[in-house]
């Protein structure tokens, strides 16, 4: 039996049932010791338990040390789905099934739901009725969201010259984030749930009708905070088709591409708008739930790479034309629906509503999302500052080793930084042999031994011509393109205008390239997931939760992608 990694939880006999069919999509890989302990362990797991009892599900004295809502096997970050289902069962209109089919997108190898006498809580039933009550009665979002964005922002526009911060100080700055990274999560506990009621409105009166029906009739919303970065990137791609000097610089490779435009009034403008972009969302970047992980800020490759592949798309990709053409079809849909409802006031008065909250709860679980990761990021930057002077002294191998520490031991380290050196590279390089892993799905009650896992780039049975991959419907339509398997958005080389984007998983970092894509195909994901929110807005169709998708589709093959109805055919081999 293998040692467990130095973050691993135990498990709870109470609520036995862990997966990553939602936070593997947020978190593809294991989790830097240093973000699990700042961010996770001291921020976003309290802020799950303030926000189960905001909602009224729970007491806190439901919660101890080995109930948390996240918990950490072999370093992946696992969603405890026993307290999910838990909320469904004692939320009015709910249950374990709907919250299941929300987040699940009906993937195989679930655990049914096993009820247990404690799930019973007429005491609390009072509590939860009227946070559903507010929820279904709101008009419009409440103010703490913009409060709450507001105090990010500042958080952001205080920061001091990190440059010029000594190493205690950086310490200090990342470590006060914990407590406003809890308090930032309640609300996205609230609204991110108060998503789901949405889909969970409409989706019935469509029953027997069109299958793609729901799914137009929530998109292309409007306010949604993934956008805005993309908008920026595809400007910037703008820039660069329009102009031959420019397109010359990024045909010679983005290596070295800042230097080659510097210097020249063209190349500094868009050096400035370049800047201007990864200033204004510089929290943006793969996998940006991990500190560890680079973003837009930190490293402006990343956006280049992007924009490279952006630069190739016609004007009819642009994410301004696809809105109007996205908002005609939900206009569509919605008569559609409609006229098939007429005469029950009923069912329209429940279409009312469903519409209605989706207009404000897919927003606002985009919205609270990215002001948590506005403030996880401040801990990135302070620690990566930290990361490059002790890169300098030669106490460690690179910037990103400094991850490896507790947050427990970093007063410690900036102390006596040698005597941390031989712990941080024994750890990196477990770490990395946790990243080789394919970490198990879902986990009920015991974990496999971390070593038995198999590895990442294991195979599974390769698709054929013909073969119909089933999965999720996500964003609307029917598209038929070339498969793209892309496993890092940082580096997405080969994706032309048209191309299926597959990939494992997707985060806010990828959305720049959904935009270049004529459609998108993921593993992991539902209903309400990134992936399928950003290509509801950007009319782009898709589909999740198929399984193992990046394995058995090959890079070229002639996918047709029916977003409405959640299948992927295989129409040719490799080109």
């Amino acid at each position: 039996m293998s040692e467990p990694w130095i973050t691993d939880s135990p498990t709870s006999e109470r609520f036995p049932f862990y997966t990553r069919a939602n936070s593997g999509e947020i978190a593809p890989y294991p989790m830097s010791p240093l973000c699990w302990t700042i961010v996770w362990e001291h921020g976003t797991n309290p802020g799950y338990v303030d926000g189960y009892v905001r909602w009224g599900s729970n007491t806190r004295d439901e919660f101890d040390e080995v109930i948390t809502p996240f918990a950490s096997f072999g370093g992946y970050v696992y969603h405890n789905w026993s307290l999910v289902r838990l909320m469904g069962e004692r939320s009015p209109g709910m249950s374990a099934q709907s919250m299941d089919d929300a987040f699940f997108g009906g993937h195989s190898g679930i655990p049914p739901h096993e009820p247990h006498p404690d799930d019973e809580r007429p005491d609390l039933a009072e509590k939860v009725q009227a946070t559903m009550d507010s929820l279904l009665g709101a008009e419009r979002l409440p103010d703490e969201l913009d409060e709450d964005r507001a105090r990010a922002l500042a958080i952001r526009a205080e920061r001091p010259d990190l440059s010029t911060a000594s190493d205690l100080e950086l310490v200090e700055r990342a470590l006060a984030m914990s407590p406003l990274i809890a308090e930032f999560f309640e609300p996205y506990v609230i609204f991110g749930t108060a998503s789901s009621l949405a889909l969970g409105t409409i989706a019935p009166l469509c029953d027997g009708l069109d299958p793609s029906l729901p799914g137009r009739l929530i998109s292309g919303i409007g306010d949604v905070d993934s956008l805005p970065p993309s908008i920026a990137l595809w400007d910037l791609g703008r820039m660069v088709a329009g102009s031959a000097q420019l397109t010359e610089a990024f045909d010679a490779g983005v290596e070295g591409l800042r230097e080659r435009l510097a210097g020249d009034d063209e190349g500094e403008q868009f050096l400035a708008a370049l800047d201007r972009v990864c200033s204004e969302h510089g929290a943006r970047g793969p996998g940006e739930w991990d500190v560890m992980s680079p973003s837009w800020e930190t490293d402006p490759t990343l956006v280049l790479a992007l924009v490279d592949r952006l630069r190739f798309a016609t004007d009819d990709q642009s994410p301004r034309a696809r809105r109007e053409r996205i908002a005609a079809d939900r206009a569509d849909a919605e008569a559609e629906l409609r006229a098939h409802l007429s005469g029950d006031d009923e069912a329209l008065g429940a279409l009312d509503l469903g519409l209605h909250l989706a207009s404000m709860y897919v927003p606002g679980r985009e919205r609270t999302k990215l002001t948590e990761m506005m403030t996880v990021h401040e801990v990135r930057v302070a620690m990566y500052e930290l990361g490059v002077r002790m890169t300098e002294r030669g106490v460690v191998d690179a910037p990103n080793r400094v991850f490896m520490l507790l947050d427990r031991e970093l007063e410690g380290f900036v102390a006596d930084p040698a005597a941390f050196a031989d712990t941080i590279r024994a750890r990196y390089e477990r770490f990395e042999e946790l990243r080789s892993k394919q970490e198990p799905l879902n986990i009920y009650r015991d974990v496999p031994d971390i070593d038995s896992w198999p590895l990442r780039t294991a195979g599974a049975d390769p698709v054929a011509v013909g073969d119909v991959l089933t999965g999720t419907a996500g964003g609307p339509g029917r598209v038929i393109g070339r498969a793209r398997v892309i496993h890092d958005p940082g580096d997405p080389r080969g994706l032309e205008p048209g191309d299926i984007l597959v990939a494992m998983v997707t985060d806010p970092a990828w959305t720049p390239l959904f935009m270049a894509a004529g459609g998108v195909v993921v593993e992991l994901g539902a209903p309400m997931s990134h992936a399928v929110i950003v290509s509801r807005e950007l009319g782009v169709p898709c589909v999740t939760a198929v399984e193992h998708a990046a394995k058995r589709i090959a890079d070229g093959m002639l996918l047709e992608v029916d977003g409405g109805r959640g299948t992927v055919t295989v129409l040719e081999a490799t080109a």
